[in-house]
């Protein structure tokens, strides 16, 4: 099966489409009030398959999945996205144990999506992680392209960094802090 590409977008999908998210742990519930603005809420990837992805973000990555729901005619993500109306869209939104819907996956299964271009990536996500080396041995034995680890210092920690791209040509880069000197 070839690679097929898709678009990450920053952007909300409709909240009709993740109704029933089952967050980790119970949570005080935020209001608009509460955030400050501007707010980034959670990056979107349209992906072919939403049970091969969850394969990486839900059981690799170790984010918690939502209930996953089939999205209305009337969905946002129609326009935005430039879906046609008879494409059946289904999704699924991840959390991390300290915040809910960090991450929204959007199934277009019957649509066939653009293969990846040979060209430098459009975007990427970027997801903190313990045990980065076994998180890459379990990447790479699902056969999806991995780069070589780098270690980097940041403004307030060192940390080892490496990236993968998932089944529909999605740029990830996983990071994990380094133990510090004085530790």
């Amino acid at each position: 099966m070839s690679t097929r590409f898709v678009f990450a977008a920053l952007l909300s999908v409709s909240v009709t489409a993740c109704a029933a998210v089952q967050p980790p742990e119970p949570q005080a519930q935020l209001t608009s009030t509460d955030i400050e603005y501007p707010h980034v809420k959670r990056p979107n990837l349209v992906v072919s398959d939403l049970s091969r992805s969850l394969s990486i973000y839900r059981d690799i990555l170790e984010l918690t999945a939502s209930d996953i729901s089939d999205y209305g005619a009337d969905s946002y993500s129609y326009p935005v996205f430039k879906i046609p109306e008879d494409v059946p869209i289904r999704g699924v939104t991840l959390h991390e144990p300290g915040e809910q819907r960090v991450l929204a996956l959007t199934e277009l299964a019957s649509l066939d999506l653009p293969e990846p271009a040979n060209a430098p990536h459009m975007s990427a996500i970027v997801i903190g992680v313990v045990d980065l080396e076994d998180k890459f041995e379990q990447l790479a034995a699902l056969g999806l392209t991995v780069t070589a680890p780098k270690v980097a210092s940041g403004a307030d920690f060192d940390f080892v960094e490496q990236a993968f791209v998932d089944f529909d040509g999605h740029l990830v880069v996983l990071y994990e802090v380094l133990p510090s000197a004085a530790d």
